[in-house]
This record gives C-alpha cells, structure tokens and sequence, in this order.
C-alpha cells in the first residue's frame, strides 16, 4: 500500500433505504498509485459522481473503505469529515468567489495566510499570475479553470478530484488544458481521479481508466490495453465505438447479418452470443441491389460515418471522404479481410478470414 495514493476497496452504496433496493455502487475496487491520473469514466447515471461524493466525503459509504495514504478515511462505521481529508476539488463550474480576486481565490484554503511564495508560484506555473488582481467575472472558461485547479493546490494538496473539468470550455482550449493537466499534478507531486463521460478526453491523458456502467467497474486497465482487449462488450461499445451483432454459432463459422465469419480463435465457452466490430473494418459500395440502406451520415473531416440498416440490424461504417452516399441509397456492406473483431462473453479477439 505505500505507493498507493488512494484505495477504493469492496464500495457499495445506495441512496434508497430499502435493502431491495438496485445498488449504485456495486462492490467498486479501485488503486490508484501516487501521482497518477486515473479517468474515472462512464455515461450518465452509471455511478461516477457517487463515488466522487464518497471519496471527498460528502457521503458514508454502506458497504467497503476508502483510504487515502494508507489512512482509512471512509467506511460504514466511520467517515472523517472533507475539511480533514486534505483533498482539493475541482468542479465543472468552478465554484469560484465571485468577490475574491484570483490571488485572494487561491489563497482562500490556506491554514497558514502568510504563504505568499506558494500561491505565487502556483500562479505562475499555471499561467495566470499576471492576473492575480482580477475577479472570476474577468476571467475567460480557460482562466477559470486554471484558477480552480490553483485554489484547489494550494493548501499543499497531495490528491485531487476532477469533476468534469473540461466540459464547459470550448474546444481549442479544452484541448490545451487538458493536455497541461498531468505535467500539472506532477509539478506538484499531487495525484487525480477525473470524472468524464467522455472516452477521447480520458484516453488521451489519463495513465489508466476506470469504465463504469450501472454501478460495476467493467475494466480498469490502461488505455492502450483498454482498445487492444476490451473485456466486455460494453467496453468495446462505448471504448472503441463498435457495432454489435447477434451472432450464431455453426462449427468454426459465426452466421451474423454481414454474412458467415470463419473463426481463428475458438472459444472456450460456447454459448458467445455477440459480436463486437469495428465501423473502420466494415466495407461499403453502391450498389442497386445491395444488401443494406443508409439511413443516417456524419461528416466527421477526413471520413464519414455512415448508419446502415441490414436486415433487422443497424451498423455504423466509416468511410473516406470521396466514398459518399445519400441517405436511401442502397450499399453492400461486408467485413473487409485481415481486421479484427472480438466475440463476447469472453473477449476472444479474432480476425476476419
């Protein structure tokens, strides 16, 4: 446990005091090593801001622990209070006083008011120091951002909690900020879990992700394993962005709606029911006599992503630029040979034949 910065271990929770009642949290384990950035990823509803609340305080966890540095300080039986936990928060709205300046913003959570050198230098580090006697309604989405992250540092912060951070500014500096965020927690040897419904934004910087869905963590693993073998079907859904097809199982051959796919990584349990593709690895060509139609496009720059139904299916293709389609037209669409898919329950990764 001595590089562990934060342990969620055996966390169940439920705001509903029926003992019938579905849980939010099911049985949530999760590690997270001293400065790392772990992304704490799922659609709304799945349970992200309960965990959030129970983390920083704000709730008693009914079932499992929380320690941070090795210190418990959440469990059924006791819960030390958020001013004790030396944990800063970072919410979406920032939650800034409005009658504070930026330097008097930042220095609001100190204990000792005279450290001037660190709100100084934190200022500085985050780019904003030459605003310092400017008040939140002067600042632009970005500069407030980086005034919250500052205010939540400053008290010598060790572990921070980010609740959708990035989703109220615009792209470009979305973009930028939240590349400068991990540089930013080790310039100041702090640890981070961030709350995000969005995959790209998590993969992108986080050292590892936690998806979650209906209150069970279903991967926690790093990003590069996250796309290279996705555990569960709804992994490689809101992961990867794949199509998922009903499948039969006859002999080493899958029968599905694009057609019988020879199989070359058998799988132990043999009651698979679904299939898990790609919309890159998925062909499409006009065709007056085609197996599908397209009834949904999104321009997307380099490529489109069409949606096609076949059958009584639907499927998301991408395609390049010059491959254009109107919504009716007719298509083929079929695998296209040597990608890869994957085959569920058990994640079998296999390639098309």
């Amino acid at each position: 446990m001595k590089n562990s910065a934060l342990i969620i271990k055996n966390i169940s929770h439920t705001y509903d005091k029926n003992k019938n009642a579905k849980l939010i949290l099911n049985s949530v384990n999760l590690k997270i090593q001293k400065g790392e950035l772990l992304g704490l990823l799922g659609p709304s509803g799945c349970g992200k801001t309960t965990l959030l609340r129970l983390i920083a305080g704000f709730e008693k966890p009914q079932k499992g622990e929380i320690f941070l540095n090795d210190n418990l300080i959440s469990s059924s039986e006791s819960l030390l209070s958020p001013e004790k936990r030396n944990i800063g928060m970072v919410f979406q709205d920032y939650a800034l006083f409005p009658h504070l300046s930026v330097y008097e913003n930042t220095k609001f959570g100190l204990k000792n008011k005279n450290q001037e050198d660190r709100i100084d230098y934190l200022l500085k580090v985050l780019g904003i120091d030459f605003l310092r006697d400017r008040y939140p309604h002067e600042l632009s989405g970005g500069q407030k951002q980086r005034l919250a992250i500052a205010r939540a540092l400053a008290p010598g912060t060790s572990f921070l909690l980010l609740d959708e951070p990035f989703c109220s500014l615009d792209l470009n500096v979305r973009l930028r900020l939240r590349s400068e965020l991990p540089n930013i927690l080790k310039s100041f040897g702090a640890s981070g879990l961030m709350v995000t419904h969005d995959p790209e934004e998590a993969m992108a910087i986080c050292d590892k992700v936690a998806v979650m869905n209906d209150g069970f963590i279903h991967q926690y693993d790093t990003p590069v394993e996250l796309i290279n073998n996705p555990k569960t079907l709804f992994v490689s859904r809101f992961i990867l962005g794949n199509n998922t097809l009903k499948i039969k199982v006859e002999d080493r051959y899958l029968n599905t709606c694009l057609g019988k796919l020879k199989i070359s990584n058998y799988p132990k349990n043999k009651n698979i029911n679904f299939l898990s593709i790609s919309p890159k690895s998925i062909s499409i060509n006009k065709s007056i006599n085609g197996n599908a139609k397209v009834i949904a496009k999104e321009f997307l720059g380099d490529f489109y992503i069409y949606k096609v139904s076949i059958g009584n299916d639907e499927l998301r293709v991408r395609t390049s630029f010059d491959n254009k389609f109107a919504i009716g037209e007719k298509c083929d669409v079929y695998p296209k040979k040597d990608n890869e898919f994957f085959i569920y329950p058990g994640s079998y990764k296999n390639k098309i034949i």
